[in-house]
């Protein structure tokens, strides 16, 4: 056997020898390094973000606040009234003690009444902000009718004759 790569033997075959077909090998493919200029990654999926609704909630929030503290501001006065006027008609010494609840009533009174303005006027600001931006729609829709309503019943208030002096 006749081999390109090994030495003829010294030693002659006794068989009768074929002849050997030698096949060339087939060139091994080349390839090319690939250029590092942009890695490949896997796509990530892109996340978008929900609108947070917390302008409208807040503002709707305040709203309620104001509108359930005049609510509950006007419970208060009317039973303080009937009370007053009950210690009136049964001539009761102690009606003095009404009298100086009365200067705590009236203090309670500008305390819920500018205290009012404030939340009203943060609470439709932020009704006014959650409408025009899209958070929280309704909630700031509802949240600017509950501001502006305590707003107007605080004008309509101060145009009666209300009036910071207390004497």
């Amino acid at each position: 056997m006749s081999d390109a790569r090994t030495p003829e033997s010294v030693t002659p075959a006794t068989t009768p020898v074929e002849p050997v077909v030698v096949s060339e090998p087939s060139p091994a493919p080349v390839v090319e390094p690939v250029a590092a200029a942009e890695p490949v990654v896997a796509a990530e999926p892109v996340v978008v973000e929900k609108k947070k609704r917390g302008i409208g909630a807040w503002s709707f929030v305040l709203g309620l606040v104001t509108a359930l503290s005049d609510i509950g501001f006007l419970v208060l006065v009317a039973v303080a009234l009937v009370g007053a006027v009950t210690a009136i008609a049964t001539q009761d010494v102690q009606a003095v003690w009404g009298a100086i609840a009365g200067a705590g009533l009236i203090f309670l009174a500008l305390l819920v009444y500018f205290g009012g303005f404030l939340t009203a006027g943060v609470a439709a600001l932020l009704g006014l902000i959650a409408l025009i931006s899209g958070r929280g729609r309704v909630l700031g829709l509802f949240g600017l009718l509950f501001g502006a309503g305590a707003i107007i019943v605080r004008v309509l208030i101060l145009s009666a004759g209300f009036s910071l002096d207390l004497t």
